[in-house]
């Protein structure tokens, strides 16, 4: 497996790493306190701690208004703070790197604006001599379990605007000077501001809330949707967007996710090896937060077993790589990066839904019984009803030509294990979404970004956007008295929302009551939605984002 570059304006800033240790009764607080228990929403099944966000200096004004959604379902929204003086908008300019690969489909991709002291002062005199005033300001990051505190780069700046308009025609002259410009708010940068902040909370208490919390695609795995149109289908009370998936077709099929997927006990995609992942056991009534791993074989009617790589994505592409230590120069999780692999089957069910991937290679058609019904080209549109498509590319390609024996059997058997290789199961009420990094573990903020993927080699400005920066945040996590928390804080719009880092989504869920919390995707992607209906407000300038799952809140006798 030969490691892919990750799109956008950045890869391969040398030599720059960063220090690693290797319903609807509502009730409202009074504004400016932290809410009593009633106000919190105990009875009603709210956070199980009153104290105020961790956001900002102490003394901050904060609200809390809290709403019934269903017996043992409570939304508190919380708002906190204001806009700070001390805020503007800037312009970030791209300092150059060893490579210039096209933009990323992803609206929430990085560009390269963190470099070397030297690169970045390079920059600033290449501004002077065309008439513009930049600073080389350093980049730091806090400590976290695995990444030590210190500085990691420098970014340049130039100017500072009382408005996001003002800023863009500023940037407009940048760019036709042949600059990289990006307009910034320094309210995202993850240092100290006053806010604002909003953040809403669902808390599900599954002893008194007779329904399920589930992992959901809707109909397929293929395809995007929105949070609000998963939502209305399954006939969810409540949701929220769900884990990483793929966007543009170069990283796979569009809407397939980005690790491991369970729904109703059934192992549906490989996972994203070693990287964490929340089960939802007993339809949502215990959440475990776990690392990990797939094993995927065929096997033949001889009961001979051959590996596969893939289940229901595209072979030879892997999105946020944890591939085979066997085929890869890493099996460690890369997020946002593209692995691929020249030699690699991947086997289609007929969850995946939309039209196959095509192209070369050999697939084999297996019927309900598991029976070769037919070999060839790539060429097959879908998954027959109960059946198999087996894709193969390369020298795996050769291997699916010589065994797959049209009238033979092929079984396709699944496990997947944890920490150490112990065997993980799954029963018909459980279900697994994919996310990262696990946020809080038993009561206390730990983070690991180098484990999870979100250090890439020789490339901080990733890092600093998806890090250390405030963005749009969605969590999952649970309180010590086992009531699930679903948390959305929207980000990136300077008069409403600033957004967390990740220190402080961790900081956030331990306030709220979190004993264990892991992200979930956020960005544009963030989104809750209650009674069918959106309630956040999104970051993308077109609205709501499709995405590829939802954690769903369903009412007693619905499956997702």
């Amino acid at each position: 497996m030969t490691h892919g570059v990750r799109r956008g304006w950045a890869a391969g800033a040398a030599a720059l790493t960063l220090l690693a240790t290797t319903g609807t009764a509502a009730r409202a607080a009074t504004p400016g306190t932290a809410p009593g228990p009633a106000e919190a929403g105990r009875s009603a099944g709210g956070p199980a701690t009153t104290a105020s966000l961790p956001l900002g200096p102490g003394g901050l004004a904060e609200t809390r208004t809290t709403q019934d959604v269903a017996p043992g379902i409570t939304l508190t929204t919380i708002t906190r703070g204001r806009v700070s003086p001390d805020d503007y908008w800037t312009i970030e300019v791209g300092i150059p790197t060893s490579s210039d690969v096209p933009p990323s489909p992803d609206p929430d991709a990085v560009t390269a604006v963190v470099g070397t002291h030297t690169a970045a002062d390079a920059v600033v005199a290449q501004l002077a001599a065309a008439g513009w005033t930049g600073q080389a300001q350093p980049v730091s990051t806090p400590a976290f379990a695995d990444v030590e505190a210190g500085v990691i780069g420098y970014r340049v700046r130039v100017g500072r605007y009382a408005t996001q308009d003002a800023a863009n025609a500023a940037a407009k002259k940048l760019k036709a000077a042949n600059f990289k410009p990006s307009v910034v708010y320094t309210g995202f940068d993850g240092d100290s501001t006053t806010g604002p902040w909003t953040v809403r909370a669902l808390t599900v208490d599954l002893h008194r809330f007779h329904g399920s919390v589930a992992e959901s695609h809707d109909a397929t795995l293929a395809g995007r949707r929105t949070t609000t149109q998963i939502a209305q289908d399954t006939g969810a009370l409540a949701a929220v967007n769900g884990g990483f998936f793929v966007i543009s077709e170069s990283d796979g099929v569009p809407g397939d996710t980005a690790g491991i997927v369970v729904e109703h006990g059934r192992l549906l995609h490989d996972a994203t090896n070693g990287r964490v992942a929340a089960i939802l056991r007993d339809g949502g009534r215990r959440l475990e937060l776990k690392k990990l791993w797939t094993g995927i074989d065929l096997v033949d009617e001889r009961g001979r077993t051959h590996r596969v790589e893939g289940l229901n994505r595209t072979p030879g592409v892997i999105r946020d790589c944890g591939g085979d230590a066997g085929d890869s120069p890493t099996a460690l999780p890369r997020h946002d990066v593209t692995c691929t692999d020249p030699n690699e089957m991947a086997v289609f069910t007929p969850e995946f839904g939309g039209p196959l991937p095509t192209g070369p290679g050999t697939e084999a058609v297996l019927d309900a019984h598991g029976t070769v019904v037919s070999t060839g080209p790539r060429t097959a549109t879908s998954v027959p009803a109960g059946g198999r498509v087996i894709e193969a590319i390369g020298t795996e390609a050769s291997w699916l030509g010589e065994h797959a024996v049209v009238g033979h059997r092929l079984r396709l058997r699944t496990k997947v294990t944890g920490p150490g290789g112990r065997p993980v199961n799954f029963g018909p009420n459980d279900s697994v979404v994919n996310g990262g990094p696990q946020l809080v573990t038993d009561g206390r903020v730990a983070i690991a970004p180098q484990a999870d993927g979100l250090v890439h080699p020789g490339d901080p400005s990733f890092y600093y956007g998806w890090v250390l920066r405030r963005n749009p945040r969605t969590m999952i996590g649970t309180d010590r008295n086992g009531r699930l928390l679903l948390v959305e804080a929207d980000g990136r719009q300077a008069s409403l929302s600033q957004g967390l880092s990740i220190a402080e989504a961790g900081q956030v869920m331990k306030s709220l009551g979190a004993v264990q919390a892991m992200n979930l995707d956020g960005g544009g992607s963030s989104t809750m939605v209650v009674g069918g209906q959106m309630i956040n407000s999104p970051s993308d300038a077109t609205g709501q984002r499709p995405v590829g799952d939802a954690v769903v809140v369903l009412p007693s006798r619905r499956r997702p």
